[in-house]
């Protein structure tokens, strides 16, 4: 395995972790209040939830320097046309809020340099230091 595509793999696990800490946490601090008030409904909603905050710490940290997983590694997010913008950090991190899209983009790109969605969004994922 290239030594890029292994620290992006480690990278995409701390972030993982990163944002299932956010998510328990979130539900450690809602626990009281919907049990108090009878709410349990809202857990229906928790799902929802965690497509939020994936794509909002995703697209966050990405375009502002990279998220903890990545900058623990030595990665960044990076523009072909220059300057990296919203738009193409949430196109890129679109397969992360579902699986199935996010396994499909791993293999349609597995035998190229990029995934399909950094193709679509013009961006790559570079060693920090570039």
């Amino acid at each position: 395995m290239e030594e890029t595509t292994k620290r992006r793999l480690f990278a995409f696990i701390i972030d993982f972790l990163v944002v299932n800490l956010i998510i328990w946490a979130l539900t450690l601090l809602s626990y009281p209040v919907i049990a108090f008030t009878g709410s349990f409904f809202l857990y229906n909603y928790w799902l929802i939830l965690l497509a939020i905050v994936t794509i909002s710490y995703f697209t966050y940290f990405e375009y502002h320097g990279g998220t903890i997983g990545k900058l623990n590694q030595g990665l960044k997010v990076a523009s072909k046309e220059g300057e990296l913008k919203y738009k193409q950090v949430i196109i890129r991190n679109l397969p992360k809020i579902c699986w199935f899209p996010l396994i499909l983009d791993l293999i349609l790109g597995y035998n190229k340099e990029l995934r399909l969605f950094d193709r679509i969004a013009g961006t790559k994922v570079i060693m920090g230091d570039q």
